[in-house]
C-alpha cells in the first residue's frame, strides 16, 4: 500500500477513538467485557508485567504451585522443542543453569512470579512517548548530518539511553518498530533498527558502553543514504547499475560521521569501522569489502541483521511488507551464510518465533496481533484478539497466553488472507502501521 492511500482509506472507514489505547478500531466502554469465555478463561484484560527485579527467590519448601510458572528445566526443555519444530536447521546452545541463590537466578523467580500488572493503557502511553521521541531524534539527525558540522552524539546516547530503560521485561515499546513513515521511510527505519539493535544488545548481555556504541552506530548506519534520495524512494525496483550506485552509501556514511563533532575520536574511530561493515556478510558476499565472519565487528553484526529484519518486514514502494514470522525463518536459516550465530541467537532471543506485529490464529479459533513476546516462551507472547474465526473484527482484548496455557498460537496469518476474508478490517490494519497524526 502507498502512503498516498491513506487518505482515501481514512475516508472509506471510520476512525478510531481518540482517548483509546488501541490502534486498530474503536474499543468498548471499560466495563463492557466479552461474553464468558468456555471452562479455561481465555481472556485477561491487562499484560501481566514482569516483578521488580530485586525480590529474593521463594524458599525452596514453599515452591508455587504448578498452576504457577514452569520450572527453568522444563522451561530449557521447551524451548530446544520448540526451536527444533521450527527450525529443523537450528541447533540452539545448551542453557546453563544458574547456582540456587545467584543474582541470575533470583531475577529469573522474580521474573516468573508474575507481578500485579500495570495496566496496559500506560505501557503503551509510555511506549508511545519514547518511540515518538526516537523517531523525532532519527528525523532531526538525518537531516543535521548534511550540514558541515553537527553535534548530536550526546543527544542520541540521551535517546538510547531512555530506549534501554523502556526496553525492560513487560515493555511494549518494542511493538512500536511496526510502524512505518510515508513521506519518508528512512526516517523509521533508522529508528526502528535502532530499537531493534538495542534489544538484541540487551539480550546479549552488552555492557552499558557498548550497548550506547550499538545505539549510536545503529542510528548513523544509513546517514550515507540522505545522498541518494532519488534511488531509495523510486517506486520500482533498482537495476543493477542503480543497487551498486547506492552501495556506496556506506563510505558517504563514514565520511559523515566527521561532521558529528561533539563526539571522541577514539569512538569516531569504531563508530566509522562499524558504519562501514553493516553491509558485510559473513559468508563474504556483502560490500564495500566483501569480509567475512571475524573480520566483522561484531557490533556490526548485529546492526546487519537487525538493519535486515526491519527493511523486510516494512513496505516499500516498489513490493509489501513480508511477515515477521517468515523472516526470523529466512534469517535463522542464513546462520553462517549471511549473519553469524550470535547475531541470529540474539534476534530470535529477542524476536522470538512469533515477533510483535505478527498476525497469528488461536487456538481458539481467533486472530490476534503479537503485543510482546514472552521472555524464554517462543509461543506464548501477549497477544490482542482483533477478530473472530470468521474473520469478523471484535472489539480489541489482550491475552496473556502464558497465563492461558490451554490456548495457544496455530499458524501464521498474512495480510492477504485477511485481505480475501475482510478486506475492509485488512485496509484499516495496514492503515494502522503508517506513523500518522490526523
Amino acid at each position: 500500500m502507498r502512503f498516498s492511500d491513506l487518505k482515501r482509506i481514512k475516508e472509506e472507514t471510520p476512525a478510531p477513538e481518540p482517548e483509546k489505547p488501541s490502534r486498530f478500531g474503536p474499543l468498548p466502554r471499560k466495563e463492557r467485557e466479552r461474553p464468558a469465555a468456555p471452562a479455561a478463561a481465555r481472556v485477561s484484560e491487562e499484560p501481566a508485567a514482569s516483578a521488580p527485579q530485586d525480590i529474593p527467590a521463594a524458599p525452596a519448601q514453599k515452591a508455587p504451585p504448578v498452576s504457577q510458572a514452569p520450572a527453568r528445566r522444563e522451561e530449557t526443555s521447551a524451548l530446544a522443542q520448540e526451536l527444533q519444530a521450527h527450525f529443523p536447521s537450528y541447533t540452539p546452545e545448551p542453557v546453563k543453569q544458574p547456582a540456587a541463590g545467584s543474582p541470575r537466578s533470583r531475577r529469573e523467580a522474580a521474573s516468573l512470579s508474575r507481578a500485579p500488572a500495570v495496566p496496559f493503557a500506560e505501557l503503551d502511553a509510555r511506549a508511545r512517548e519514547v518511540y515518538a521521541r526516537v523517531l523525532e531524534l532519527s528525523g532531526t539527525f538525518l537531516k543535521s548530518v548534511d550540514q558541515p558540522y553537527t553535534e548530536k552524539y550526546e543527544a542520541i546516547l540521551a535517546v538510547c539511553r531512555v530506549v534501554i530503560e523502556n526496553l525492560k521485561p513487560g515493555s511494549v515499546l518494542f511493538s512500536y518498530t511496526d510502524y512505518s513513515t510515508g513521506e519518508d521511510y528512512l526516517r523509521a527505519h533508522t529508528a526502528n533498527t535502532t530499537i531493534i539493535a538495542l534489544a538484541m544488545g540487551l539480550e546479549a548481555g552488552l555492557k552499558e558502553s557498548e550497548l550506547l556504541l550499538l545505539g549510536f552506530c545503529a542510528m548513523a548506519h544509513d546517514i550515507g543514504m540522505t545522498e541518494y534520495t532519488s534511488l531509495y524512494n523510486r517506486s520500482d525496483r533498482l537495476g543493477e547499475k542503480e543497487f551498486q550506485e547506492m552501495s556506496l552509501h556506506a563510505e558517504a556514511g563514514v565520511a559523515k560521521l566527521d561532521r558529528i563533532v561533539d563526539v571522541d575520536y577514539k569512538v569516531k574511530d569504531r563508530a566509522k569501522r562499524i558504519v562501514l561493515q553493516i553491509h558485510e556478510r559473513a559468508d563474504g558476499t556483502g560490500y564495500p569489502d566483501r569480509l567475512s565472519d571475524e573480520e566483522i565487528d561484531p557490533l556490526a553484526q548485529f546492526i546487519s541483521i537487525a538493519d535486515t529484519y526491519e527493511a523486510l518486514t516494512h513496505p516499500r514502494a516498489w513490493r509489501e511488507a513480508a511477515t515477521p514470522p517468515d523472516t526470523v525463518k529466512e534469517l535463522v536459516e542464513k546462520e553462517g551464510k549471511g549473519f553469524n550465530a550470535p547475531a541470529v541467537k540474539a534476534l530470535l532471543s529477542t524476536v522470538s518465533i512469533y515477533p510483535p506485529g505478527s498476525l497469528v490464529a488461536l487456538s481458539s479459533g481467533d486472530i490476534a496481533r503479537v503485543i510482546r513476546v514472552t521472555k524464554g516462551f517462543l509461543t506464548k507472547p501477549l497477544v490482542e484478539i482483533i477478530m473472530d474465526s470468521q474473520f469478523a473484527q471484535l472489539p480489541p482484548q489482550h491475552l496473556d497466553l502464558f497465563e492461558h496455557p490451554l490456548t495457544s498460537i496455530e499458524r501464521s496469518v498474512s495480510l492477504k488472507e485477511i485481505a480475501a476474508r475482510n478486506p475492509k478490517f485488512a485496509a484499516r490494519l495496514e492503515m494502522a502501521r503508517w506513523w500518522v497524526e490526523w
